[in-house]
């Protein structure tokens, strides 16, 4: 008679403990779903920052301007003066990865302009060997290309810009970065990366 008792106080037992265990997978699951929305918006956070792109002086750089005969302007000093009508820039950057992903160089660009700038145009340069092989004219086309961790990429830019007169500007043109759209994990960005001061000064007369 007392068997059918023990019985039953187990059954009653196991019936009152399941739910206890069941009860505990919605909490488990719930922490797994917090960490992974946190690690989630983090890495997102970071990839959508990330930026590791600078101009380093260890490879060719500079500027130069060239009027529209292809001749080089005056440069008194420490800039240009700006040549009658239209002309061109030249500038020959040289593009560090600084941190330890890699990311790909989709455009470089012309920096603003008041007067606006046209015919701009990127090319691959001589990859530092200073300005022996393409110089300030470069060499291939630019395209998109990787750039790896630690790594450098060299090329120059070209933009044509129409001379503005004292009357209308009478202070300087300073460029100190150039625009360079790249992308990272599908992020696509644009930051302006700093390049050695390029100063031209406005005419008296156009």
């Amino acid at each position: 008679m007392d068997r059918p008792f023990i019985d039953s106080d187990d059954r009653m037992s196991d019936e009152i403990e399941e739910p206890r265990h069941h009860r505990r997978w919605p909490s488990v699951v719930a922490s797994v779903l917090v960490v992974v929305s946190v690690i989630g918006v983090a890495l997102y956070e970071a990839a959508s920052h990330y930026q590791p792109l600078s101009q380093s002086l260890n490879g060719s750089y500079g500027a130069q301007v060239l009027t529209s005969s292809g001749s080089l302007a005056n440069s008194p000093g420490a800039a240009w003066t700006e040549p009658s009508g239209s002309f061109r820039v030249e500038v020959i950057v040289t593009l560090n990865n600084d941190q330890r992903f890699g990311v790909t160089i989709d455009k470089v660009l012309a920096p603003a302009n008041p007067s606006g700038t046209s015919n701009v145009h990127a090319y691959f340069d001589s990859k530092g060997n200073g300005l022996g092989v393409y110089g300030y004219k470069g060499g291939p086309a630019f395209k998109p290309t990787a750039l790896a961790s630690k790594s450098q990429l060299q090329f120059v830019v070209h933009w044509n810009q129409q001379c503005v007169p004292v009357s209308a500007q009478s202070e300087a043109t300073t460029y100190t970065s150039l625009p360079v759209e790249y992308t990272f994990m599908g992020f696509h960005h644009t930051v302006d990366v700093p390049i050695q001061k390029l100063t031209i000064t406005p005419r008296t007369a156009c």
